[in-house]
């Protein structure tokens, strides 16, 4: 077996060793039967002691990959790259068991503790000067339509305005609706105003639906790597997550049908367009062959796509629900980019029957939502406002992505690894160096720069200590030049 063990990665050599013997599994590499080294001999081989080797054995048996017999003795790969399945009679994606072998574990609140000091800049050690934020992946408040805004605001209190101060149906203000519906059909999605329920946001629309479809224990099948606040918004549903590898066409699907005949999902997550956080792009026949899979398997498919519209170049891909014809995919998007965070207004997208019983959640949970911030929402779009709002992002995001493309490769002392994002407001970066990460990130807030490690996108820790997010929709041209700078010093001074 060709096991290379990284002692300059702070990930566990047993979680090493896991994680390589389970790609090669994913893959085929190993097919099931495939009978694993003994553990001397793959503690020898490895220069590891055999205790190491047996814990990453017990964490590949705990997600039912290998298998311990006695008779023949040894460990065994289990897991079968089936291409044919059988539905039990009567099957529904809502009524299968979930997979109890790759529970959520206490480390992913660790995680989000920090995710979220370095997305407030908040809780880690001050910097004697000001630190330049590139880890909060948001637009600057310099972009707020705040004119277009207020002239709205305004026209409330003269006489004959709206009237805001009473309640809204629980589906939300018609107004918005069909404000929405205009939006949709420019992007190929043609809904009726019975198919859109408008919530706060994209968190609350992913557990309404999570409300509809999970129980206890059920599992879903997600992009790795994961927002870590979306791994903690699952675990609070008490969900199994089991995650698919991506490269830079997005998801692998042709690990995807393995991993539903292994673990029999009820939903897949996915953010196919400017995934977050890598900016990748579900290419796509990878979209075609997703939706084969899920109606094959009777799988809804929950698609958040509230980045898809900050594109810098480049022809659009259809979203996952344009390509539907099956009604199996809940599509989620929301203002927060394209109007601004405080209008705090989503929507989702679903079949009738579906949207029905999300209006039933909201009115039990919330009641309504604010028809102020519904009315302001639908009048930004009516009125044709978002359009001039995407177009002044889009061109502070070109002019910044450009900016910091050229920065990293004109440090010629540093390799600095990453793909030019066509959209969104983050850079997927590997800093190919020798550097202690948590060393990395400490220097870099003591110089006064914040970033992503690349390892908090991922569960346990157990990848990309040499990645990093980098955002740039939130600073000026100046202050994200400067960042750069600071963090390369980082760098510089985090080696070895």
């Amino acid at each position: 077996m060709n096991i290379h063990i990284d002692r300059q990665m702070s990930t566990p050599v047993y979680m090493q060793i896991k994680n390589i013997i389970k790609k090669q599994i994913l893959s085929g590499e190993m097919v099931s039967g495939f009978k694993l080294p003994p553990e001397r001999e793959l503690a020898k081989e490895t220069g590891v002691h055999r205790n190491t080797v047996i814990r990453a054995y017990e964490e590949l048996i705990k997600e039912e990959l290998i298998t311990s017999s006695v008779s023949p003795r040894g460990y065994f790969v289990t897991y079968s790259q089936q291409k044919e399945y059988k539905k039990v009679t009567g099957f529904s994606s809502r009524k299968y068991p979930g997979a109890l072998s790759y529970m959520l574990k206490d480390e992913y609140l660790q995680m989000d503790t920090l995710f979220s000091e370095l997305f407030y800049n908040d809780g880690l050690a001050k910097s004697e000067q000001k630190v330049i934020s590139l880890a909060a992946d948001i637009i600057t408040k310099n972009l707020y339509p705040r004119e277009h805004l207020n002239e709205i605001v305004k026209e409330l209190s003269s006489a004959g305005g709206f009237d805001w101060y009473g309640f809204s149906p629980a589906q939300g203000l018609l107004e918005l609706i069909s404000s929405i519906q205009g939006l949709l059909k420019r992007r190929n999605i043609h809904a009726t105003s019975k198919e859109i329920q408008v919530v706060s946001e994209t968190y609350e629309a992913i557990q309404f639906a999570a409300k509809i479809f999970l129980s206890s224990r059920d599992t879903i099948i997600a992009e790795e790597p994961i927002s870590p606040d979306m791994l903690q918004a699952f675990q609070f549903m008490d969900v199994n997550v089991i995650t698919i590898p991506m490269d830079e066409d997005g998801m692998e699907t042709h690990y995807l049908e393995g991993l539903i005949v292994k673990y029999r999902p009820k939903l897949i997550y996915t953010i196919p367009t400017f995934h977050f956080p890598t900016s990748s792009v579900l290419s796509l026949s990878r979209r075609y062959e997703l939706l084969e899979l899920s109606y094959k398997y009777d799988i809804p498919i929950i698609e958040e796509d509230c980045d898809s519209v900050i594109r810098y170049e480049g022809t659009p891909v259809p979203s996952l629900k344009a390509l539907d014809t099956m009604g199996n995919v809940i599509y989620i998007n929301s203002f927060i980019a394209t109007i601004c965070p405080g209008i705090r207004t989503a929507y989702m997208v679903a079949p009738e029957k579906i949207t029905r019983k999300l209006s039933m959640i909201m009115e039990n949970t919330q009641i309504f939502l604010s028809p102020l911030n519904q009315y302001i929402a639908s009048q930004f779009i009516s009125r044709g406002y978002i359009y001039d709002s995407i177009e002044k992002i889009c061109q502070f995001g070109r002019q910044n992505r450009d900016l910091l493309c050229r920065t990293l490769a004109a440090t010629e002392d540093i390799d600095y690894r990453f793909t030019v994002p066509k959209g969104g407001t983050s850079l997927w970066c590997c800093i190919n160096e020798n550097i202690n990460p948590k060393k990395l990130l400490c220097k870099a807030h003591e110089l006064g720069v914040s970033y992503m490690p690349g390892n908090l996108f991922f569960p346990f820790r157990s990848k990309g200590d040499d990645l990093v997010r980098l955002c740039y929709g939130n600073v000026s041209p100046d202050e994200l030049a400067e960042g750069i700078e600071r963090l390369s010093e980082a760098v510089r001074a985090s080696r070895g």
